[in-house]
């Protein structure tokens, strides 16, 4: 008697084992946002610090445009709501850097348990990321943005393929984020303090992720330069899709535009992976 179709499934190695690295993957992304919600205090003080800045970031941009009407292509509603939503899609993909502990846990040894676990390194350090990423969305961005937009008037995309292609470019925006700050966290491996490092990079992420002002602001060569950096994949360009900026051929370019550099980056990061952990030396040992 042929056994029944999931006993079959049961009974595969392959998809046994394929089903048990879901799970403990799963299980690393569980920890990691039980992690980011163990310490309540400090999700709501985050959350009023963010109402707090983004009422703030709010006031200045409809002072700005009020006095230069459609600057950089905007009107007033458009940028103040491009600096109340953008801080929430800067919060999620951590457009100020860090988050990633992996220098701190090479300072201290603590890597080589990394390595030793039953998960791929980097897919461990993304399961983290995600974690992060949900509970940042949920216990920090959207209440921020929910408690803006009593206060101001937001513009919000007016149809559901607009919010699905928004939920697409921040998805590709998180990946691109996490390439980039998991290449920074990678040169502890070769330095003994990486926080200059870290510095930099998150001084750079700040201004041409486009978080502070919108990139068009930016002109001549260097404002090209900055729209075609990958900071700009990460809030500038989930924004423009939010706002209904860009559309048809233009909204493809920008979803290939954050999808080569995810991709770039991760393999970037997957290869320098490899040369890190060949050989492991813990400081003092």
């Amino acid at each position: 008697m042929i056994p029944p179709l999931a006993g079959l499934l049961r009974m595969c190695p392959t998809t046994v084992g394929y089903r048990a690295s879901i799970r403990l993957w799963t299980t690393v992304v569980a920890g990691s946002a039980r992690r980011y919600t163990a310490y309540r205090s400090t999700v709501v003080a985050a959350v009023f610090a963010t109402v707090v800045t983004g009422i703030l970031r709010a006031h200045i941009a409809q002072a700005v445009w009020r006095e230069t009407p459609n600057l950089a292509g905007y009107d007033t509603t458009g940028a103040i709501t491009f600096m109340i939503v953008g801080q929430g899609v800067g919060v999620c993909v951590a457009v100020f850097g860090g988050v990633i502990d992996l220098p701190y846990r090479i300072r201290t040894g603590d890597v080589v348990v990394d390595i030793a676990r039953p998960v791929g390194f980097v897919r461990w350090w993304f399961g983290h990321e995600i974690g992060r990423v949900w509970v940042y969305l949920l216990t920090r961005a959207m209440p921020a943005v929910a408690v803006c937009a009593a206060v101001f008037r937001l513009r919000l995309p007016s149809t559901a393929s607009r919010w699905a292609a928004f939920a697409l470019s921040l998805t590709l925006a998180v990946l691109v984020s996490f390439g980039l700050r998991y290449l920074v966290a990678l040169s502890a491996f070769w330095l003994a303090d990486g926080r200059g490092v870290q510095a930099v990079a998150a001084l750079a992420s700040l201004f041409f992720s486009g978080s502070v002002l919108p990139l068009t602001i930016i002109p001549g060569m260097f404002g090209a330069l900055a729209r075609i950096m990958p900071f700009a994949a990460t809030v500038q360009v989930p924004m423009d899709v939010y706002l209904g900026r860009l559309t048809g051929a233009g909204l493809g370019t920008a979803f290939a535009f954050q999808a080569g550099w995810a991709v770039l980056l991760l393999a970037a990061g997957r290869a320098l992976t490899a040369l890190a952990l060949r050989r492991v030396v813990i400081q003092g040992g």
